[in-house]
């Protein structure tokens, strides 16, 4: 039988790593819906352009693009944030207070990743539906 702090370690540890697998899971699909976005954008610009104006175009662009790259950034943010909590489990750190910190930051990019692609969707859904062209 374990000690009680082996036994808390290894709770936290299972729930670090649900954890890192539902945010890896959040950041593969913002990757992959900007990307796709964009890609998709791309190769279908000739006949896009000729139904929806440019300036539509170009800002969903930029919108897929800028959500592609938080996206990534999240990557880099979360490692932060796991790494400050082992050094706080290791007692490096006096408490939890970075790890959470990087947390939000990645938290926040995150949200910021799906909402691009929403708004790159939108923006040519409205451009579209108001045949401004």
């Amino acid at each position: 039988m374990g000690s009680r702090k082996e036994e808390r370690f290894l709770q936290e540890a299972d729930f670090r790593a649900i954890s890192q697998d539902y945010a890896q899971g959040a950041i593969r699909a913002a990757i992959l819906v900007n990307g796709g976005a964009a890609v998709a954008l791309l190769s279908q610009l000739t006949q896009l352009s000729a139904s929806l104006p440019r300036w539509a175009i170009g800002w969903a662009f930029v919108a897929f693009v800028a959500g592609a790259g938080l996206g990534a950034v999240t990557w880099l943010l979360g490692f932060l944030s796991t790494r400050h909590v082992d050094r706080t489990l290791r007692g490096q750190n006096p408490d939890y207070t970075l790890a959470n910190a990087w947390m939000v930051a990645a938290e926040i990019a995150i949200i910021t990743a799906i909402v691009s692609f929403l708004a790159g969707c939108l923006l040519l859904a409205f451009s579209f539906l108001c045949g401004s062209r």
